[in-house]
């Protein structure tokens, strides 16, 4: 028996076409799966130096970094705009519900930065409210300075953990676009491996595919006793 009758194409390969779709689907679930297994199995994040990884962020995905300083000067921001609407950056007025900070070491930020940090501390936000909400720039001095504390521990050289994604793949690219360069990477800070998804895909292509092995076994099975 040939690929092609197993496959369902006797009297031509449009009748192949659910079983070819199908199998190219579960190929295509498996290979993304498998890759995102890879990380999701780690036990623990990967340990990197800021600066050797700011420099070549590829490799492990899930990492802590060790030394990071954060350009608050140039965060951009998502703000809470009422049910069914969040926006990126820019909006006076409204509730910061997440930053995106560029990371540097040394003395000065690198323009534009290749790595951002993805960060929703709820005290950092809560500082950043404050701020935004100042009408003048001696009220914003006075606030600085009732807060020096928690701001001098903010620019200090941080150890982040959290799961590495590029800017184009996360939701707030419109705003990250502004601040950042074409290839630049997002640390979102505090989260994991998507565990429960690359098992998810792993089993659905799994099923994809033994459904077409079963199809392509039967017609075997059949042809072979209608030739006995």
């Amino acid at each position: 028996m040939n690929l092609k009758r197993l496959l369902g194409a006797e009297n031509g390969w449009g009748g192949a076409a659910g079983t070819v779709l199908l199998l190219g689907f579960g190929l295509f679930v498996l290979f993304i799966s498998v890759a995102d297994l890879r990380e999701a199995s780690r036990i623990k994040p990967v340990e990197r130096g800021c600066t050797e990884w700011l420099a070549d962020p590829s490799g492990a995905r899930w990492v802590t970094l060790v030394g990071c300083k954060l350009d608050l000067t140039e965060a951009a921001s998502r703000k809470w705009k009422g049910w069914r609407s969040m926006r990126d950056g820019g909006v006076s007025g409204e509730h910061y519900i997440e930053l995106f900070i560029p990371l540097f070491t040394g003395e000065a930020p690198v323009v534009p930065p290749r790595g951002v940090v993805a960060t929703t501390d709820k005290e950092l936000l809560t500082l950043m409210d404050g701020i935004d909400r100042l009408a003048s720039p001696e009220e914003v001095e006075a606030y600085l300075e009732i807060n020096k504390v928690a701001i001098e521990k903010l620019l200090e050289p941080k150890t982040l953990t959290g799961y590495v994604e590029p800017v184009k793949s996360v939701a707030a690219r419109s705003a990250l676009g502004v601040i950042t360069a074409e290839d630049a990477v997002v640390l979102e800070q505090g989260r994991q491996p998507p565990r429960m998804n690359a098992l998810f895909g792993l089993v659905i292509g799994l099923i994809a595919v033994a459904l077409v092995v079963r199809s392509m076994f039967m017609r075997y099975l059949v042809d072979r006793d209608s030739s006995v």
